[in-house]
């Protein structure tokens, strides 16, 4: 099963508060996590200004939201799913393609 990189940033860059890494069969289905999990998301979804009606999205929808965020310069964080194709090992070759 593919994992994918959660990442919530803003302009200051990566904290280790702002990623994770989710093992699921596809972004619709880490979007299906988030909305059956909201309370542990709370914090992503309202940095990147999507958790208004939250409640009432689809799957598809809440990956629509996540897909149009980006980070403003000021206060907006990009809230952002993406598959991890390439997993490299300190002082070994690169798993994956």
């Amino acid at each position: 099963m593919p994992l994918y990189l959660v990442t919530n940033v803003c302009d200051e860059g990566l904290h280790d508060t702002s990623f994770r890494v989710i093992e699921a069969p596809s972004r619709l289905a880490v979007a299906e996590h988030i909305l059956g999990d909201l309370t542990s998301w709370i914090r992503w979804l309202r940095r990147s200004y999507i958790l208004d009606g939250v409640e009432s999205c689809t799957a598809g929808q809440l990956l629509a939201r996540i897909d149009a965020t980006r980070v403003d310069g000021d206060s907006e964080f990009q809230f952002a799913i993406q598959e991890l194709t390439k997993i490299e090992c300190a002082g070994s070759s690169p798993v994956g393609s």
